[in-house]
């Protein structure tokens, strides 16, 4: 017997296809995990009304790059020297936490995450076998991978492949998945790596990597005896559409032009690269030479929220000024380097990333009405620069009503927060 159909009633539907399609008022139909149909509010609606009206609807967002326990350590980590942050001030927090305790923050995260219109994140960190079963039943859509080192490489290799055996690999068939995730390219040496692109290849599963993040990161690179960051990665066969490249801060012009002409998906995290490093990546080179860009939030210690509307302003403002050009990466650009370019650079875009039948119904309301969202001349201007995480609504991920009055439905807000709280207070007083 089939679902119930749920009509989604607005006063606008954003759909974020390919003609950036814009229905006002507009509805959407969804049925059991899938979006029926798109487009003006049917004269004879069949199935149950959600009334939405007082807001717009759009694709859920794409977090492509996001460490969610991380969480734990937010406000811990403020006014670091360039270099030391990675190194000098995280390294004694991270100490003094168990998998359970990252288990509790990452769920915080994707609680937060959530009610901030994120539908889709690709998150890493350590313990994730842990870790994973927090993200999972958050409700969220992702792809889960555990970080990999030199140092650590068997025992972490080993959690990935238990990931990968739990998980598989395929968007489509769960909506957890699993990714392999070597740290950096500083930290991971080429026989590490080589394995990870055997392992790749053998089991479909995308790379998530952090590239050219620090100073200290590309000086280790050169040390090895080549070009760059990237040019490192390309000779191991290590960039590509199936390789997520995370900050790519510190690549050099002809660098990035690499990293585009591989047509590398990259991971762009605005606000983290500025508030850690005092930078701007060089988004526009790459994404002139083919990169496919899309916008991240790193972790809640690195840019204190988990707000990728935030995210989009910030892209949009920084990336004006490193440009020298107003008109630079335009508003459209902006809203769907968050919707359908950061599914793209998932590999998920035949899923997720716009309002289109046949796909995952994932869909998010954000209000309309409020004093500083007037007026509403310009629906994508509006999201992407006065649109908060705060002023989402509801959120549906597969179809399953996740968040409602902006609250959540399922989860127990209240008991995350006291659990993550209590991890958190093991870190208080640790001044590194």
């Amino acid at each position: 017997m089939s679902p119930t159909p749920l009509i989604l009633l607005a006063d606008q539907v954003l759909t974020l296809d390919a003609a950036a399609t814009i229905h006002t008022p507009g509805a959407v139909t969804v049925e059991g995990a899938e979006i029926r149909a798109v487009g003006p509010p049917p004269e004879r609606p069949v199935g149950e009304i959600v009334d939405l009206r007082g807001s717009v609807l759009l694709p859920g967002l794409v977090n492509t790059h996001t460490h969610t326990p991380m969480w734990v350590f937010r406000g811990l980590t403020e006014d670091v020297p360039r270099g030391q942050w990675l190194t000098g001030r995280l390294p004694p927090l991270q100490k003094r936490l168990t998998s359970e305790d990252l288990r509790s923050g990452a769920l915080a995260g994707c609680l937060e995450l959530l009610q901030n219109g994120v539908t889709t994140i690709a998150d890493r960190y350590g313990h994730m076998d842990t870790v994973a079963t927090a993200v999972e039943a958050s409700g969220l859509r992702a792809v889960v991978g555990h970080s990999l080192y030199d140092h650590t490489a068997e025992a972490d290799l080993a959690v990935s492949e238990r990931l990968l055996e739990r998980f598989g690999t395929d968007p489509a068939r769960s909506r957890l998945w699993a990714g392999l995730a070597p740290h950096a390219t500083d930290t991971c040496g080429p026989n590490l790596l080589r394995r990870v692109r055997r392992l790749a290849d053998r089991t479909g599963a995308r790379v998530f990597i952090h590239v050219a993040q620090s100073d200290d990161e590309v000086a280790a690179v050169l040390a090895r005896g080549v070009a760059g960051c990237a040019s490192y990665l390309d000779d191991l066969g290590l960039l590509g559409p199936e390789v997520v490249a995370a900050h790519a801060t510190y690549l050099s012009d002809a660098e990035a032009d690499l990293v585009g002409s591989r047509q590398t998906a990259v991971a762009h995290c605005p606000s983290s690269n500025a508030k850690l490093e005092g930078r701007v990546a060089p988004i526009a080179r790459m994404r002139r030479a083919g990169a496919v860009v899309g916008l991240g939030t790193d972790a809640a210690c690195c840019n204190n929220g988990m707000d990728l509307f935030e995210e989009m302003k910030v892209a949009g403002l920084l990336n004006k000024v490193a440009a020298d050009d107003p008109v630079a990466f335009p508003a459209l650009d902006l809203l769907r380097a968050a919707t359908s370019e950061a599914a793209r650079a998932l590999g998920i875009d035949h899923l997720a990333g716009t309002l289109e039948p046949g796909k995952r119904a994932d869909i998010i309301a954000v209000r309309t009405r409020s004093a500083h969202l007037q007026p509403w001349h310009d629906p994508v201007a509006n999201l992407v620069y006065t649109a908060r995480g705060s002023d989402v609504v509801a959120v549906f991920v597969d179809g399953r009503l996740l968040v409602r009055g902006g609250r959540p439905v399922d989860l127990d807000s209240e008991r995350i927060l006291a659990d993550a709280r209590q991890a958190a207070g093991r870190l208080a007083d640790v001044r590194a």
